[in-house]
């Protein structure tokens, strides 16, 4: 369970003002994990916890889990900005990259890839690049498939890994292998600092790939921002890798002389592979040190491939609307991103975002999308950054640009239910060694750049009665950009097969779109309670059936923009016995009020009218199976949507 850490300040007279108080955590977690090295091997437990599954309902979904292969232990799966699941649309061939495991598929130091030509349902294991100047660790691998070509056998496996000695991190062993893993390419780019791993792998079909790094010193005093771009040699039958180091753009705390930032960017093309975006986090260095930014995305983009780079912007998100939503709520916590705590329950509060978790796409008119996972700052003193509230979990919103523009909208999607496990509240291994995961939140598109996702995980809090990710699902929301659309929250895992038990989930950036117009997300989970040992093997498999049908875009523009529904909410939140939902109309007008489960099933419908400006209706909830469920309403063909609990 979360704990809790009070926060012991005189502060005004209000109650609320003093419930708020009790709210906050007093430890610098979010940094602390920021920047902490990358792992090393441990050694298996002697005699690890076994894990004791919870007994979950029987399986009534149709995502099924297709084993794939294992790896000698969990150090090659930990980050989701690593790319492992990839999906070709041209060649109908997905891909999983992993570290292999000896007996099974070469050894843990190899870099291993499982392909699938069937949709997912076979797969196929092959060693395809050997240690390199230091053994492989935290592959990412993606497929080059050159332009025009349709057949498989004539596609490229791509691959990158940071390279240990056994106690440095020494470089990244960048490796070009073809489909029949017969003709290894490989190369050997060292590191100035140490903990450089490439993240947001990614092959364009003009002939370029990149990736994204941040080589840095474990607590950030020092830090060198990469961009990397490989070019296609075809007479060496793989890419020659150079890099771009950026100047840092991150503050620079006065305290103790470190840098404010994330290590794991981000990087995405357009679907020709001409706009590009390369996304750092931190605090931006060009505001004042006396009016820091939170961890907010740094934003640098190309339009000739890759060529040169220009930094955008900086992102101004403070007060935002949609990031604050209803704000304080009579319960003494804020709906979305909370306040700067000096400011919390004053006339003049101050949201600052802080995005602690995000992936990005770039649609297809060259737009960024970013999908993060955002809490409140809790101060912008320049050395207390990292701080965050107990009971802020977070919010899951799409930021994005037009125009491949400087200004930036905001887009709510989802209230996570559970905040991340920290290592020592995982039951994932022993002291240094056990291992915690956050929300895995990764993006995807359609091939065309026309639709976007984002893929995330969280708990089932009401039937596993965690307040942290210890049980994660998949989650899914989907956009079309074109037509305006969005789904709901799609929850493909509840009560199936796999329930509660998604753990170091990927994604693909590429979504399969099958011919009567649904998407298929591919993703991955591997299974770590086998051996509930983060030293011993892990199994990875892929799951089948993640489909987004068409139909389920059926919601125009969100709460905030809808034309015909001023504002949407229910109380109380939870409720228990009866439910007030308040829709808020801009003028009378037909209505349906909508209350479905994580399922999509139907509990509660009504068809009204309504009046200009608020009207309330009342729904029994006394007799619903406790649980979180979705409350709607429906005018003019417009839906807006929110989320409640029922205890």
């Amino acid at each position: 369970m979360k704990k809790l850490f009070l926060f012991l300040t005189v502060i005004g007279l209000t109650t609320m003002v003093m419930a708020q108080n009790r709210m906050y955590r007093a430890e610098n977690n979010f940094q602390k994990q920021t920047l902490k090295g990358l792992s090393q091997d441990a050694a298996p437990m002697s005699a690890p916890q076994p894990y004791q599954k919870p007994v979950t309902p029987k399986a009534s979904n149709e995502v099924e889990p297709i084993s794939m292969f294992s790896s000698v232990n969990v150090y090659g799966i930990l980050y989701p900005q690593q790319t492992c699941m990839t999906y070709n649309e041209d060649i109908n061939a997905l891909m999983f990259t992993f570290r292999g495991n000896t007996g099974v598929v070469g050894t843990g130091n190899d870099i291993c890839t499982a392909t699938s030509v069937d949709g997912g349902a076979t797969f196929t294991g092959a060693i395809s690049a050997s240690p390199n100047g230091g053994n492989n660790r935290y592959p990412s691998g993606e497929i080059y498939n050159p332009a025009g070509n349709t057949d498989p056998s004539s596609a490229y496996r791509v691959m990158a890994a940071p390279i240990t000695d056994g106690t440095n991190w020494v470089g990244t062993n960048f490796a070009t292998n073809n489909w029949a893993g017969s003709d290894l390419y490989n190369q050997l780019l060292e590191s100035i600092i140490g903990n450089d791993l490439v993240y947001s792998l990614n092959a364009q079909s003009n002939g370029y790939a990149h990736g994204i790094s941040t080589d840095y010193e474990v607590g950030g005093a020092n830090v060198i921002p990469y961009i990397y771009r490989g070019t296609f040699n075809t007479a060496e039958g793989g890419f020659q890798w150079d890099s771009t180091k950026l100047a840092i753009p991150f503050l620079l705390a006065p305290g103790d002389q470190t840098y404010v930032f994330m290590t794991r960017p981000t990087i995405a093309f357009s679907p020709d592979g001409m706009v590009g975006y390369a996304v750092f986090t931190g605090s931006d260095n060009r505001a004042s040190v006396n009016d820091a930014t939170g961890y907010q995305p740094i934003v640098y983009k190309t339009t000739d491939a890759g060529t040169s780079w220009a930094k955008m912007e900086m992102l101004d998100l403070v007060n935002n609307p949609v990031l604050i939503g209803q704000g304080l709520l009579p319960s003494g916590l804020y709906e979305r991103v909370w306040p700067l705590s000096q400011t919390a329950g004053t006339a003049n509060e101050i949201y600052k975002p802080s995005f602690n978790e995000s992936d990005v796409v770039v649609d297809f008119n060259g737009n960024l999308h970013i999908m993060a996972i955002i809490k409140g700052t809790y101060t912008d003193h320049p050395d207390s950054l990292g701080y965050t509230f107990t009971y802020d979990n977070g919010t899951l919103f799409e930021v994005y640009n037009e125009n491949q523009g400087d200004e930036w909208y905001v887009r709510f999607i989802d209230t996570l239910e559970t905040d991340v496990v920290a290592d020592a509240e995982s039951g994932y291994g022993d002291g240094t060694d056990a291992e915690g995961w956050d929300h895995r939140l990764q993006a995807s598109r359609s091939a065309d750049g026309k639709t976007v996702f984002a893929v995330w995980t969280d708990t089932d809090s009401e039937f596993f009665t965690e307040d942290i990710n210890l049980y994660p699902d998949v989650r899914a929301w989907g956009h079309k950009v074109d037509e305006g659309l969005f789904t709901g929250i799609i929850d493909f895992t509840n009560q199936g097969a796999t329930y509660g038990e998604n753990y170091f989930m990927f994604v693909s950036g590429t979504t399969i779109s099958h011919d009567d117009g649904s998407f298929e997300i591919p993703v991955s989970k591997s299974d770590i309670r086998t051996t509930n040992d983060p030293g011993s093997a892990v199994f990875h498999s892929y799951l089948k059936g993640a489909i987004i049908e068409s139909a389920d875009f059926i919601y125009g523009v969100g709460v905030e923009n809808a034309p015909a529904v001023a504002s949407l909410k229910a109380y109380p939140n939870p409720v228990v016995e009866t439910l007030t939902i308040e829709v808020n109309l801009n003028k009378a007008s037909n209505v349906t009020i909508e209350v479905t489960n994580l399922l999509g099933q139907t509990v509660y419908t009504l068809n009204t009218v309504g009046v200009s400006g608020i009207n309330k209706f009342k729904v029994d909830v006394a007799n619903i199976q406790a649980g979180v469920y979705f409350y709607s309403a429906t005018v003019a063909g417009q839906k807006s949507i929110d989320k409640v609990v029922v205890r």
